[in-house]
C-alpha cells in the first residue's frame, strides 16, 4: 500500500475518533439536562451536525480502504 494512502486512512481514522469523543461529550451533557433547558436545542444541533460529519468521514475512509485493498469500485458501491 502506498505510504500516502496509508497516511490518509490513518488520518481519517484519527479524525473520526476525535469527532466521536466530542460527540460523546455533547451527548453526556445533553443527558444531564432537563428537556426544557434552552441549551439542549443548541447541543442537539451540534450533535446532529457532528454525527453527519462522522458519517461522511466513515464513507470516505471505507473508500480509501477499498482502494488500498484493490477491490475496485464494486465493493465501494456495495454500501457495506
Amino acid at each position: 500500500m502506498p505510504d500516502e494512502l496509508q497516511s490518509d486512512i490513518q488520518a481519517t481514522a484519527e479524525d473520526i475518533a476525535a469527532d466521536s469523543e466530542v460527540l460523546q461529550g455533547i451527548e453526556t451533557e445533553k443527558a444531564s439536562l432537563d428537556a426544557t433547558d434552552p441549551r439542549l436545542l443548541e447541543l442537539s444541533r451540534k450533535a446532529k451536525t457532528l454525527a453527519r460529519d462522522i458519517a461522511a468521514k466513515t464513507v470516505a475512509e471505507h473508500e480509501l480502504v477499498v482502494e488500498a485493498n484493490g477491490n475496485g469500485g464494486a465493493e465501494a458501491d456495495a454500501g457495506g
